[in-house]
């Protein structure tokens, strides 16, 4: 490691041990010693043997003797990266899991024919999945060249690879202000038992690694699973189940469909019942409303507080690199009473192939006066605004639905980690990959 000591303006050069995503250890003589505890590097220089330069602002956690012996006594001292660019934390990573495995990638270049060959070998691309694909095919293709050429700072994907054959693959992107949704999970059983466990531990280790950078926007993970499918189910249910505690990470379930607008009249809502742009003091009730129900991580991670962060920041991000982002929450009222929530969000087609990224996110409060007529004309009114024929909808409560009787393809478990907790997430997934 080399840098500028902040105090005396000397360049120090120390040998570097312990190298973590979020951080390192370096020894000292303690004679000396220039590493004070506290003490913030706002420009520290990892240097590799191939010449290859990481810049990090940092600052020492602790210092502690670690031996003496003929040559004097030897000083420990612990090192936390505060924050670095995200070009430089993906090399890092990227050299970390190498290192670790080395069947392991993160953000490579891969072959897009490769990839979809994949996807359809894997299972992961079933009949109803490729309906959507083959309607939108050339959406799709752009979006996917993009995601996995120009390596956007708001993409990540990691991959188990052997010999060119692809045998596992996950990817996230950031689609809340401080909240990555983890998607597209497939693996090759046939090739390689633990692969699908593999991408799964490199996600949480480059959670666990870079969720305290600034730059990178992660105090959440998400993911959508559904319980029929047996390994996420399996892994993100037992894990939620593992921690008990929706503090730390939550699951609820939602029903999903399809909804087609199909009417040529201008759609009206019933006398009394009208949709406005969502105030903080409804954005306080439906986080009152949904402690009470859940108690999860649901409102913090989705951006739905009272003091919700400022999403046009978000939005530019998407468009530096050529993607659509934007958001619309509506509340429905009767009376000026609040009936429900509707958050809309608005993405490129196929950024994730179940069109969970672009879709109707619907929070039922009043359950009794708000009956399915009324919940459809909203549908027609909304989907007339966004100027759309069909979009999906993820209905929240499920309970809601089935007194309801709504039709709906799929059960969705929304589930969420706060990335504070990643200790038990990693002694699962270890115990997994143990017995497995």
């Amino acid at each position: 490691i080399i840098f500028r000591h902040p105090f005396t303006k000397k360049l120090v050069t120390l040998k570097a041990a312990d190298i973590s995503g979020s951080g390192f250890s370096t020894e000292e003589d303690e004679n000396n010693a220039v590493l004070l505890p506290g003490m913030i590097i706002s420009e520290l220089e990892l240097n590799f043997a191939d010449k290859s330069v990481i810049k990090c602002k940092a600052q020492v956690l602790y210092r502690q003797i670690s031996c003496g012996n003929e040559s004097g006594i030897k000083v420990k001292c612990g090192i936390v990266i505060l924050d670095m660019l995200l070009e430089d934390n993906l090399r890092l990573i990227s050299i970390l899991h190498q290192t670790k495995e080395s069947n392991s990638y993160v953000c490579n270049k891969v072959d897009m024919d490769d990839l979809w060959d994949f996807f359809f070998e894997s299972g992961f691309i079933y009949p109803d999945k490729y309906e959507f694909i083959q309607k939108n095919k050339r959406q799709i293709k752009d979006t996917y060249e993009k995601l996995y050429t120009q390596h956007p700072t708001i993409a990540r994907h990691f991959i188990n690879q052997d010999k060119g054959n692809i045998l596992g693959h996950m990817a996230m992107i950031r689609f809340y202000e401080n909240t990555w949704l983890i998607h597209h999970h497939a693996a090759r059983d046939s090739l390689s038992r633990n692969a699908g466990l593999k991408v799964l531990e490199q996600i949480g280790r480059f959670g666990n690694d870079s969720h305290m950078l600034y730059s990178i926007h992660m105090d959440f993970l998400m993911c959508y699973y559904r319980h029929d499918n047996k390994f996420p189910s399996r892994v993100f249910g037992g894990t939620a189940k593992h921690i008990n505690n929706q503090k730390k990470c939550s699951v609820d379930d939602f029903v999903y469909f399809h909804y087609k607008n199909v009417s040529d009249a201008n759609p009206k809502l019933p006398d009394f019942w009208h949709l406005a742009e969502t105030s903080r003091e409804e954005l306080a009730e439906l986080e009152s409303f949904y402690e009470n129900e859940s108690g999860g991580l649901m409102i913090p991670a989705l951006d739905l507080e009272p003091e919700k962060p400022d999403f046009e920041q978000l939005v530019k991000e998407y468009q530096k690199y050529g993607f659509k982002r934007e958001r619309l929450i509506f509340s429905l009222k009767k009376n000026n009473n609040l009936m429900a929530i509707l958050m809309v969000n608005i993405s490129d087609i196929g950024l994730n192939l179940s069109d969970l990224t672009s879709c109707i996110n619907i929070i039922i409060l009043d359950s009794m006066d708000l009956s399915r007529e009324v919940l459809h004309k909203t549908l027609l009114v909304i989907t007339e605004i966004l100027k759309r024929q069909e979009i999906s909808v993820l209905l929240y409560p499920v309970s809601y639905a089935e007194k309801e009787l709504i039709p709906y393809e799929k059960i969705y478990t929304m589930w969420i980690m706060n990335l504070k907790y990643t200790d038990s997430y990693f002694k699962y997934i270890d115990r997994l990959l143990r017995f497995t």
